[in-house]
């Protein structure tokens, strides 16, 4: 009786602090957003905005919006995909209507949206894999108060499309995946339902040209564990509208990848493990989600190892004989995401070229691998709602605390020197507030050597 009281003393705490934490960590954001100078460079995101505001003016809004949401080419800015102009487009326009002359902060908005998309799947995904509010709420703040999710945030970059594109396809492809084959699999409202998600994961698709591999995979395994599942008429819509957004993303997304390896032989990038590793421990991961993703794919990958050839599980009912089954799909996805790590990982430790950008992928598969197999396996599930993984979790919310709080109002003061080394490992403590710009060509960059390298 005592240990299920304290029980629920833990997992009370952990629920309110971590529903707070995310809650508070969203107003922070969007005090950023009203409120604080935004952040800027002369390289990628005033590019961007340049490319955006251009647009805006010579598109209408009725043509920005199909844009936006429906199957053509994405635009291609300096050989990348940047399918998140789209976005900041559309937001501009509105906001020019809503508030005229508020352009900076029409895509601080689209990045805010952007943010609470990623929230929202992520809350989501966790309860789907935990069955748990508490673990969901403090999962989802490890995520979005990593250095480089809020960090990144405040920047005009294609990686705020990234960062959300990830968690949605992984989300969607497993929810779709993780129900029971149905009776009635040629029913109208599980064809809908797969032609959505394949349509939600093709709005998706664009986000960048290095974020391809993840969303082919991705398709694929749904693809596969549908046919596994003998849900033919959920597959043949998929394809179709999967179809429909592949055929005019093949050309730019070939040019793109081609143009990427290219830059890959930049020598300002070139980093070794050594410095890359730790850096994107504590600046763009951060220590408290690094250290949740390790052990949560450990655990998934050593029970789905123990599992071996025996029958698939789930809450102690053996599927056995019903191979095709909900758990058949959902085991396809799951090692899917492997290969997608191992191969993400293999390209990082096989080219020297290292910024901390890279380990956005890494750490947005291993997340879906984590959740997945966390849904897979009972096992998981029982320990991650003991009392001492519960004071774990707290214990990493307030370790990610500590590290957001350090780097929005201690780590720099915001003044002449601060912001960014030219070519550096990127960094991702940005302060709350910076110094005024002086103006359009006015950066927060330090071409020469910065105090803190």
């Amino acid at each position: 009786m005592e240990g299920e009281r304290g029980r629920r003393v833990v997992d009370s705490i952990l629920r309110t602090i971590g529903i707070v934490s995310v809650l508070a960590i969203l107003a922070l954001r969007l005090y950023a957003t009203v409120r604080t100078i935004p952040i800027r460079t002369p390289w990628d995101d005033s590019t961007i905005r340049l490319a955006a505001r251009q647009e805006s003016r010579q598109e209408t809004f009725a043509g920005a919006l199909a844009r936006l949401v429906l199957p053509n080419p994405p635009p291609v800015l300096e050989g990348r995909l940047n399918g998140y102009q789209r976005w900041l487009v559309v937001g501009l326009m509105l906001g020019r209507q809503i508030r005229p002359g508020s352009g900076e902060l029409a895509f601080q908005v689209v990045n805010f949206i952007l943010l609470c998309l990623q929230t929202l799947t992520l809350m989501v995904f966790a309860h789907w894999a935990t069955r748990d509010v508490a673990l969901s709420a403090g999962f989802t703040f490890l995520w979005i108060s990593a250095p480089v999710v809020f960090g990144m945030n405040r920047w005009v970059l294609t990686e705020n499309l990234v960062l959300a594109a990830g968690p949605i396809l992984s989300f969607l492809a497993a929810c779709l995946l993780g129900r029971e084959a149905p009776r009635e699999p040629g029913s109208r409202s599980l064809v809908l339902t797969a032609g959505s998600a394949a349509y939600v994961m093709g709005l998706f698709s664009v986000a960048r040209e290095y974020a391809g591999p993840s969303y082919f995979a991705i398709v694929g395994a749904t693809l596969l564990g549908l046919a596994l599942q003998k849900r033919r008429g959920e597959a043949a819509v998929f394809v179709a509208v999967t179809a429909s957004f592949v055929a005019p993303l093949a050309s730019p997304l070939a040019a793109a990848l081609r143009a990427t390896v290219t830059k890959g032989s930049r020598e300002e990038w070139l980093h070794p493990l050594g410095e890359w590793i730790p850096h994107v421990s504590l600046y763009t991961v951060g220590p408290a989600l690094t250290v949740a993703l390790i052990v949560l794919v450990g655990a998934g990958l050593y029970r789905a190892g123990a599992r071996g050839a025996g029958p698939p599980q789930e809450d102690g009912t053996t599927l056995g004989g019903r191979s095709h089954g909900a758990l058949a799909g959902l085991r396809v996805l799951f090692w899917a995401h492997l290969l997608l790590l191992a191969f993400y990982l293999g390209g990082i430790v096989w080219v020297r070229s290292r910024v901390s950008r890279l380990a956005i992928l890494p750490m947005v598969v291993a997340t879906g691998l984590a959740l997945i197999g966390t849904r897979l396996s009972p096992e998981i599930q029982r320990t991650l709602s003991t009392t001492r993984a519960k004071g774990a979790v707290l214990a990493l919310i307030v370790a990610s605390w500590s590290v957001l709080s350090y780097q929005l109002f201690v780590a720099f003061d915001g003044g002449e020197t601060y912001a960014h080394a030219a070519y550096r490992l990127e960094y991702y403590n940005y302060p709350l507030h910076l110094r005024p710009l002086r103006g359009p060509q006015d950066s927060y960059v330090c071409f020469d050597e910065c105090p803190y390298d």
